[in-house]
């Protein structure tokens, strides 16, 4: 996949909007913040002349954007006329990303590489404009001693108009927004300290999250749930009136809250992926194997009919996923095992070769990946996650405690796991050598038996706190085994490219040591299995 385009820019925006009166003046911020010790002062103001900014923002028809606190708009004036896409602030963090593209032409459709950031919210929906902003901005810039600036307060004389209804409103706001490396505590002790000196004068904090929530007003849309396929989900829109939250401890609770969370890594990761993240398919396969495993470990507590859904939809994505990690890492081998082979071992047309085959097979498996994220496959996993964690809870365990459900359900897992594992040990002492291939299928079986139970075992830990040792344990068996199977799949790997190269009359010698050296990592890896099958 491509990398992020270079005419891409982003920032990390940390802001506060206050409603205030007409008729208030911007009050002297001079002195302001400086009550705390090594807190930020503003010791001179700079004042701009007034801009005329035009921004025309772009929705579905029901504001899936809006509804997920992300804005696409294309602003023309000003320092920073483009397009910008603001998203939600990632977990752990308090500003808003925000990503600029260049302006274009005013007939131009949304830019695909902001678009695609968001595909996981419209999921083939089309986007048109649904309000347009025509503001008047007086700047005032708050600087420290030295002239750095350390905030801006934006005057605001707004007049929106939506296109759809007609309709025209009228407002003023103030916007204090702080400068790129003012940030953390000491950027919150500014924002709060100019809050105060704004609020004297007469500001309040706004009633509206967005410019564009409060222009389309009473305009803005509240879908119900769509259950018909057309990816109209409830979590990416205005929510609709909330269904019941299930009784805090219950089982409910705790696979709903999970499950709300790997369907936010999912929204999170499709952006990642089509972004070409490092690691992005190994996150989505994750993600997806980690829903699995909570859905099927904890069956019977949210609703039957939308976790089997969500079941089939995250093995589908992880196959599709899986072959293209699978082929990642088979890639990633190739230097590494060539760098611990005896010098001049191993040619570099070894190695070019190798890894040239291995890239085309990555291009297609990639292009699987991509092909997928515009399916409609992954827009129902999508909107089967999305109503599994809006619905009432209804599985028949739904009501239990969190604890003793999970207690039981983990103690099963542990003895599945065991007996894999042994049944695993068992087939590898009836062969005549390492990975022959009748144990390749029970050790594979033994495999997703220890990673279902890492994953389950990750996934209480966070409402325990507890079972963070068994979860390595755990952890421990499924690494050997997948760097066994790592190991044999680079073999075959490399005898298929040697075949090739015979047959253009080239020197196999190189190939074989590889072969060799990959035969050698399986032989430790079912070494490493034993042991830690033995503290499983």
């Amino acid at each position: 996949m491509s990398p992020a385009s270079p005419h891409r820019t982003e920032q990390t925006e940390i802001e506060r909007k206050y409603d205030v009166h007409e008729s208030a003046g911007v009050p002297d911020l001079v002195g302001v913040g400086g009550d705390a010790a090594e807190a930020l002062v503003v010791d001179g103001v700079g004042h701009d002349d007034p801009v005329e900014l035009a921004a025309t923002y772009w929705d579905t028809v029901d504001h899936t954007l809006l509804g997920a606190r992300t804005t696409l708009r294309r602003r023309e004036g000003g320092g920073d006329a483009g397009w910008h896409l603001k998203l939600p602030p990632s977990a752990g963090t308090t500003g808003r990303r925000e990503v600029h593209w260049p302006l274009g032409d005013p007939g131009e459709p949304v830019p695909d590489a902001l678009r695609r950031l968001v595909e996981a919210r419209l999921r083939g929906r089309p986007v048109h404009p649904v309000l347009r902003l025509e503001t008047t901005r007086t700047v005032t810039r708050l600087l420290d001693g030295s002239d750095r600036e350390l905030a801006e307060l934006a005057d605001d004389v707004v007049r929106a108009s939506n296109p759809d209804t007609g309709v025209l409103r009228t407002w003023r706001e103030w916007e204090v927004e702080l400068a790129p490396g003012v940030d953390g505590d000491e950027g919150e002790r500014l924002l709060d300290a100019v809050a105060e000196r704004l609020e004297a004068a007469g500001a309040s904090l706004s009633s509206s999250k967005s410019k564009l929530a409060r222009g389309l007003g009473s305009e803005l849309a509240v879908p119900a749930a769509s259950g018909d396929g057309t990816g109209g989900a409830a979590s990416t829109v205005v929510p609709a009136p909330a269904t019941p939250a299930p009784k805090k401890k219950s089982a409910a609770a705790f696979v709903a809250s999970a499950a709300s969370g790997l369907r936010d890594e999912l929204l999170a990761v499709d952006a990642a992926v089509r972004d070409g993240r490092p690691d992005a398919v190994h996150r989505l396969r994750t993600t997806t194997r980690r829903l699995r495993a909570l859905l099927t470990v904890w069956d019977g507590v949210l609703d039957p009919g939308l976790a089997a859904a969500v079941v089939a939809g995250a093995r589908h994505v992880g196959h599709v996923s899986g072959a293209a990690r699978d082929v990642e890492v088979a890639r990633g081998r190739v230097a590494t095992r060539a760098s611990s082979a005896p010098e001049g071992f191993v040619a570099a047309q070894v190695t070019g070769r190798i890894d040239a085959r291995l890239g085309e097979r990555l291009d297609e498996a990639v292009g699987d990946v991509r092909r997928l994220l515009d399916s409609g496959a992954w827009f129902d996993l999508l909107d089967a996650v999305d109503a599994l964690v809006a619905a009432p809870a209804t599985g028949e365990h739904a009501t239990d405690p969190a604890a003793d459900l999970s207690a039981a359900r983990l103690r099963a897992e542990r003895k599945r796991t065991r007996r894999a594992v042994r049944a695993g040990l068992a087939a590898v002492d009836a062969t005549d050598r390492a990975g022959a291939v009748d144990a390749l299928p029970v050790l594979h079986d033994a495999r997703k038996a220890a990673r279902r139970l890492r994953y389950a075992l990750e996934a209480d830990r966070a409402r325990s706190g507890s079972g963070r040792g068994r979860a390595r344990r755990a952890e421990a068996v499924q690494d050997a085994l997948g760097e066994h199977r790592d190991a044999l799949a680079a073999v075959r790997s490399m005898r298929e490219v040697a075949t090739l190269a015979n047959r253009s009359g080239e020197d196999a010698f190189g190939y074989g040591v590889l072969a060799t050296l990959e035969s050698a990592r399986a032989d430790d890896a079912l070494r490493r299995f034993r042991r830690a099958a033995a503290d499983l």
